[in-house]
């Protein structure tokens, strides 16, 4: 070749290699772990163990936080996204990048306890039971170490949650529990919407000083809501009839038809509930009501679902109902109220976990664990 036209060619190749060069070496958001007390180990992606972890370390995408049963840490990314990794916890960053869409930020949540205060964009919270989504908000996940059920609340903004049995979105004050899939019978129950407790809200509190705002804005309006009106002497809790508006009341059309009027059932197990079809509806939303006025709904397609009836764990007399929508999301009627009573909900025991051993460059051996080598109960074989 003539090195005339040859010498065009060669600059235009060093130029795009040059380009290709500057494009590799932009670096990923950043992580950097912050406000550490008691036991903190991290393990980046490139690491065969996990080692003690020191304030203003930076994780790396795939890279593990381990805290102790004292265990807490700060995570601060790059995009101004807060994440407060509570003790007994193991969680890996498994994605932190810009897309098209926005920053999403992707965490595989093992064991543990985290809150995530979004600075914009989305974080998605993988766990052994479904996952957790939140846009630009407050949203707590919690995975139980011995059950696998999960506990989401969301403070604040668009929270969702989803398993193979469905998806719910929630928002404001309310929470969603996941449970893990029933071995005994190879079922996954479909997720429902419930409000948060007093003792959740004060969790948000005690473990984010950023919440304060939020925390006081709820206090205020749960407040608010149970007083009574000025022209009235406080009373017992107001049946759903006079909670209402009178039109929904009196324009009941279907009919509900399970479990019948005054039904007194478990504080555990599967419940049927179940209604007529409602000529024109596209969807359902069930209202239950409990004996202290907290509210809790649950939408579905279906005109006989069944839940676990752990997800009201408050015992006592509930008051539901349900009603019918149309495609484009306006109403068509809804049922008269029905009732039924429950005992009390056992507790969800948190039990304290056992010491696990130092790590060290060799795995230590663990049982159970699956078929990719992965250990829920343990750290030692995670991830070899």
């Amino acid at each position: 070749m003539n090195k005339k036209f040859a010498l065009p060619f060669v600059i235009a190749f060093i130029i795009i290699s040059l380009i290709g060069c500057q494009t590799e070496s932009v670096s990923p958001l950043s992580a950097s772990l912050s406000e550490l007390s008691g036991k903190v180990d991290i393990k980046q992606a490139n690491q065969d163990g996990f080692a003690p972890a020191n304030a203003n370390t930076t994780l790396e995408v795939n890279g593990q936080v381990q805290t102790g049963d004292d265990g807490r840490a700060r995570l601060d990314l790059s995009s101004g996204t807060i994440i407060r990794i509570a003790p007994s916890s193991l969680f890996t960053l498994t994605s932190n990048e810009e897309t098209s869409g926005g920053l999403i930020t992707k965490i595989k949540l093992e064991i543990g306890k985290i809150f995530i205060i979004l600075n914009g964009g989305q974080a998605d919270v993988e766990t052994p039971s479904g996952v957790a989504s939140v846009r630009g908000s407050y949203m707590k996940v919690e995975v139980d170490p011995i059950t696998k059920n999960i506990y989401i609340t969301c403070l604040e903004g668009n929270c969702s949650a989803s398993n193979p049995a469905g998806t719910v979105n929630f928002t404001n004050g309310q929470k969603v529990i996941l449970f893990a899939f029933d071995e005994s019978t190879g079922t996954w129950t479909a997720p429902g919407v419930l409000p948060m407790t007093q003792e959740e809200f004060d969790e948000w509190l005690e473990n984010n000083p950023e919440a304060k705002e939020l925390y006081d804005q709820a206090m205020a309006t749960i407040t608010a809501l149970s007083q009574p009106p000025a022209t009235q002497t406080p009373t017992a809790t107001p049946t759903l009839e006079q909670a209402l508006p009178p039109t929904e009341a009196s324009n009941a059309c279907f009919q509900v038809v399970n479990p019948p009027a005054g039904a007194s059932l478990p504080k555990q197990g599967q419940v049927n509930f179940e209604w007529t079809e409602q000529a024109g509806a596209e969807y359902y939303v069930i209202t239950f009501i409990d004996a202290n006025g907290n509210k809790a709904t649950i939408q579905t397609t279906e005109t006989n679902p069944s839940y676990y009836i752990e997800i009201f764990p408050n015992g006592g007399q509930y008051e539901w109902f349900v009603t019918a929508y149309r495609a484009d999301k306006t109403e068509i009627c809804s049922t008269g109220s029905n009732n039924f009573t429950k005992p009390k909900g056992d507790p969800t025991p948190r039990p304290t976990r056992e010491p696990q051993p130092e790590a060290t460059s060799t795995p230590i051996p663990c049982d159970p664990c699956d078929e990719e080598g992965s250990c829920y109960d343990t750290y030692a074989c995670y991830g070899d």
